[in-house]
């Protein structure tokens, strides 16, 4: 029960921070008019999407406080794959996201990692 409960408190923080980061995000780019190109607003949405994953495994290892390495992979390998389920579903997957996937798995491995060190208090 108590891992069932730190798991949807986990994504429901990973959804409010996603929230609230793609408001910003959309937000900045409306309002100021960007002259960036493309490719450069996929680097900088990449850079975020780590970041958040960094950010979740941190949250998650917390959480938990035991084995944060295996709790982050485990949950963002779940939010991974309803990512890619979604992608399949509205056929925008690509041989990319891969990539991407798995450098947000890492990313929120390495945040587990890191975020094991937190204490509760």
């Amino acid at each position: 029960m108590h891992f069932i409960k730190n798991t949807a408190k986990s994504f429901l923080f990973f959804l409010i921070i996603i929230g609230i980061t793609s408001l910003i995000y959309t937000s900045i780019i409306y309002f100021n008019n960007t002259s960036l190109s493309n490719e450069k607003l996929n680097i900088i949405s990449f850079f975020i999407t780590i970041t958040l994953f960094l950010i979740l495994g941190i949250y998650i290892s917390f959480l938990f406080q035991e084995k944060g390495l295996m709790n982050s992979l485990l949950i963002s390998l779940i939010l991974i794959f309803i990512i890619l389920l979604f992608k399949f579903l509205t056929k925008t997957f690509d041989s990319k996201y891969l990539i991407k996937a798995l450098c947000c798995i890492i990313s929120s491995s390495i945040g587990g990692i890191l975020g094991i060190n937190f204490k509760k208090k």
